[in-house]
């Protein structure tokens, strides 16, 4: 199986890189490489001059339009992985084989801290998304706690990206459907601008069954998911900008407890309800006339709850929920010199503070609490300083970016238990440009990961046991867990052409190889004869690995590709470790077919055995997945306002799960989606 796997891949590579040679296109598909990033250091900069990886995912291009998850959204971006199987509630991201504890998640600007063992980080619907930014790599310097593997930053919508040159008001409406869960998604948004006010309102629904996965298989899920979007900037005194956002979603599913898990005696069906509200409110300030104030405050509260009521087994009747509170505060600012003709230095500079806190309930425990999700809060602040540095010499561009960043943070538990830690998190990146054609790139950085409450302070009963011979199990608090600690090297390089190959046709290149060193990685140990679970810090690990993103262009076609490796391992015993990622290989190939305003797609995702793991059972077979894609926009004439989005997913109705996961994935799905703009 795996041999069958490799040659499927590789010959898959090849084949794609014979067509790269020859076709390409300027059709926006999905990661684009020469976009400006915001993230990555949080000032403007290209994203291929940046001496980082970064990757952008615009939600509404032709194949993403059609996503119903943030699975579909990031499926081919190089060195992201989706995981925890195909259950919307349950889908978290994973960056270079760092899980969602180790990768900070925005949205809006607003931390996803939500905990959960068995439910997603963050809920959202990919109809109400802008784009996504992915910035790959230690990230603490600026960011804090979390940023091991790097940022996931979504952004909605607002009036600005709606509204056509010269028009006040307007609306868009989309009916959607997809045949692998038999989803219907409307959508309705309106959008206006008022003088100086903009105003942007949008609400999805999405109605969908079970899971159909490849082969035939099913998976139990049930959604009934509501969404809804309010964005409102007011711009006063021609600088001075505030903006409100509101993002709802709440989600009637029937599921099992474990999204992630088949279904079972410990995995029973239950009723689940996600209630996730949050707000923001951002005041800038932007006068390109000011080089010293470029202000921005942000202030917001986060809402999130999952509430679980069981259907069956001996729990029946049962109601549990863990809820989550975080309310945030950040203060950035850039002062800008312009020391010569060719040296000028942009300085980053800000303050962080957050509270999360958290609750579990129960309807069958004496007191109420859900074992383990304890009670208990948190409070973290942070503040860093940033100067990128660039400047022209005689022998190429220069620019190079210091960081650094202090965090403290205290946490307490209800049961009397307690943390309070801190920490220094330097950084120090270069990029080097001999030719505006050439970039090579590196960096150095620690980064750390504070162990959240679900993992300090878990009390309770874990999973019943089977007595005499297996006591119950129960979770065991370690209030001495330390942060995990991570240093990074990476070494990159990127190559830009125009008018390579052909007249018209541009190349884009860019990879790095890179190593991290983790100090007291945190793992759980479950001890079945002793009846116990608690978590513990792995004393040394490595990871390294690589990735490639690319895109070459020569209109009517466009070819996007990427590449990416991970290897990981428990440095005392030499034992693999679950953050490997077999060699993986994305591609997407759009031809434009201008006389019919049409777009026509192929992507697909080729996954080699995942073999490098700590025990058999974890081993996942190679895989190779296929969809395709087409567009209808008319430019002109009646139908000018209308787009319609057709897709076939698992285009073989291939049967496969990813690394580490216990369940397949959807199989062939066929989606359409028509949309319509006043």
């Amino acid at each position: 199986m795996r041999h069958a796997s490799c040659v499927t891949f590789w010959g898959a590579l090849l084949s794609t890189t014979v067509l790269s040679s020859a076709w390409a296109g300027d059709t926006p598909t999905q990661a684009v490489l020469d976009t400006v990033t915001v993230y990555a250091t949080k000032s403007e900069q290209s994203t291929f001059d940046v001496p980082a990886m970064v990757s952008s995912v615009d939600a509404d291009a032709p194949g993403a339009a059609l996503a119903s998850d943030v699975d579909d959204l990031l499926n081919t971006t190089p060195g992201v992985d989706v995981v925890n199987g195909p259950r919307r509630n349950g889908q978290t991201v994973s960056i270079r084989g760092f899980d969602d504890e180790a990768i900070i998640t925005l949205m809006d600007g607003r931390r996803q801290n939500f905990e959960a063992e068995h439910d997603g980080r963050f809920f959202v619907d990919p109809s109400l998304l802008k784009r996504v930014e992915i910035v790959k790599g230690a990230s603490s310097s600026i960011y804090g706690g979390g940023g091991i593997g790097g940022v996931v930053a979504f952004e909605t919508k607002n009036a600005s990206d709606m509204l056509k040159p010269g028009q006040t008001v307007g609306a868009t409406t989309s009916l959607g459907y997809r045949s692998g869960n038999k989803e219907f998604s409307p959508l309705l948004t309106g959008y206006g601008r008022v003088g100086t006010l903009d105003i942007l309102g949008s609400i999805a629904y999405r109605n969908s069954g079970d899971i159909r996965t490849g082969g035939g298989g099913h998976l139990d899920a049930e959604d009934k998911v509501l969404s809804g979007l309010f964005n409102a900037a007011y711009s006063f005194a021609d600088w001075h900008t505030v903006r409100l956002q509101y993002q709802g979603l709440n989600n009637n599913a029937q599921e099992p407890n474990n999204g992630a898990g088949g279904v079972g005696l410990s995995n029973p069906i239950v009723d689940k309800t996600v209630q996730d509200h949050q707000i923001g409110v951002k005041y800038d300030y932007s006068n390109p006339d000011n080089a010293l104030l470029n202000l921005k405050v942000h202030a917001y509260y986060n809402d999130t709850e999952v509430e679980e009521e069981d259907l069956s087994g001996s729990n029946a009747g049962r109601v549990q929920s863990r809820a989550m509170q975080t309310l945030g505060l950040t203060i950035d600012n850039q002062s800008r010199f312009q020391i010569s003709d060719s040296h000028s230095q942009t300085l980053s500079y800000g303050f962080e503070i957050y509270r999360d806190e958290q609750q579990g309930t129960s309807s069958v425990t004496a007191d109420g609490t859900r074992p383990g999700v304890p009670d208990a809060e948190n409070l973290n602040f942070g503040l860093y300083i940033q100067d990128e540095i660039a400047f022209s010499t005689g022998i190429g561009k220069f620019l190079v970016i210091p960081a650094v960043r202090y965090d403290n943070y205290r946490s307490e538990a209800d049961t009397g238990n307690d943390q309070s830690e801190d920490a220094v998190s330097p950084k120090i990146a270069l990029s080097y440009k001999p030719t505006d054609n050439f970039v090579l790139f590196g960096s150095l950085a620690q980064a750390f990961r504070a162990p959240n409450m679900t993992e300090l302070y878990p009390t309770g009963q874990h999973f019943p046991g089977f007595p005499p011979m297996f006591p119950n199990n129960n979770f065991i608090p370690n209030p001495d867990l330390k942060p995990e600690k991570v240093t990074t090297v990476e070494l990159g390089a990127g190559v830009n052409f125009d008018d390579l190959l052909a007249d018209n046709d541009r190349l884009k290149l860019k990879g790095s190889w890179h190593s991290s060193r983790g100090e007291d990685f945190i793992t759980q140990e479950i001890d079945i004869f002793a009846g116990t679970s608690r978590n513990l810090n792995i004393d040394k690990a490595r990871l390294w690995g690589w990735e490639l993103e690319g895109e070459y262009n020569l209109h009517p076609v466009t070819l996007k590709t990427g590449l990416s490796y991970v290897e990981a391992k428990d440095d005392e015993t030499g034992e693999y470790i679950a953050n490997n990622v077999p060699l993986t290989f994305s591609t997407d190939i759009a031809y434009s077919i201008d006389s019919l305003s049409s777009v026509i797609g192929w992507r697909a995702r080729f996954a080699d055995a995942n073999d490098k793991v700590g025990s058999a059972d974890e081993r996942t077979a190679g895989y190779g997945v296929h969809d395709l894609y087409y567009r209808w926009a008319p430019t002109d004439g009646d139908l000018q306002n209308l787009t319609v989005d057709l897709g076939i997913s698992n285009l073989f109705d291939r049967e496969y799960n990813k690394r580490y996961a216990a369940l397949f994935e959807e199989g062939r799905s066929f989606g359409a989606k028509v949309t319509y703009t006043w």
